[in-house]
């Protein structure tokens, strides 16, 4: 056979050649992925932009300058403590619940909908835990130090320290819940495999 008969051969069959149906759908789904993602990262840096402004713009509105030092009124930090902490919780829960999900899932994989309950009830544990770390360090009354002459440095101090205060009991009931997860799905498979496949069904129905 001649190199141009080999040639023609060769054209021929990629003229029949049919792409698979899933390969091009997974290529579709992949570039669908990588688009939702920029989008995500387009908006995450024009909040973040948005949210630094804003606070920018709060601290010169209410700065005072009283003996050559700039001043805010502890009421205003409060607030702006306040603000912050709660804008961290409804940022950083969703985002936890997102990775969180396939750890679950791949925890859970004999009852998916088990796993989907447990995350809820994590939502709901979430949300009481730092939203009552949001009230109990939320003061009404200024401290005697807030009102010294070093009385906004001492109350900045205080607003990042519990900050890093909720950021670090995030990070610790996190690494908690990791570590249980697996010793969890252990024993609830331990369990599954117990059950007969009608107990099975029947659990499966009722978590749904």
């Amino acid at each position: 056979m001649s190199v141009e008969q080999l040639l023609r051969e060769t054209f021929h069959r990629a003229d029949t050649y049919e792409v698979s149906p899933d390969l091009f759908a997974r290529i579709q789904r992949s570039i669908a992925e990588d688009h939702a993602h920029r989008r995500r990262v387009r908006a995450a840096a024009a909040w973040s932009l948005v949210g630094l402004l804003s606070v920018a713009a709060y601290l010169v509105a209410l700065a005072e300058v009283a003996e050559g030092r700039v001043i805010w009124p502890w009421w205003s930090l409060e607030l702006l403590t306040a603000a912050i902490l709660i804008t961290l919780i409804i940022v950083l829960g969703p985002l936890i619940r997102r990775f969180g999900g396939i750890f679950v899932s791949s925890v859970f994989i004999a009852n998916p909908s088990t796993g989907r309950h447990f995350l809820r009830v994590l939502d709901v544990a979430y949300y009481l835990v730092f939203t009552a770390f949001v009230v109990i360090e939320t003061r009404v009354v200024p401290r005697d130090e807030w009102l010294g002459p070093d009385g906004t440095a001492v109350h900045l101090n205080s607003l990042t320290g519990r900050i890093g205060a909720m950021l670090l009991l995030m990070g610790i009931l996190h690494a908690i819940t990791i570590a249980l997860l697996p010793v969890l799905g252990v024993v609830f498979s331990s369990i599954w495999r117990q059950l007969t496949p009608e107990e099975q069904q029947t659990a499966s129905d009722e978590t749904r």
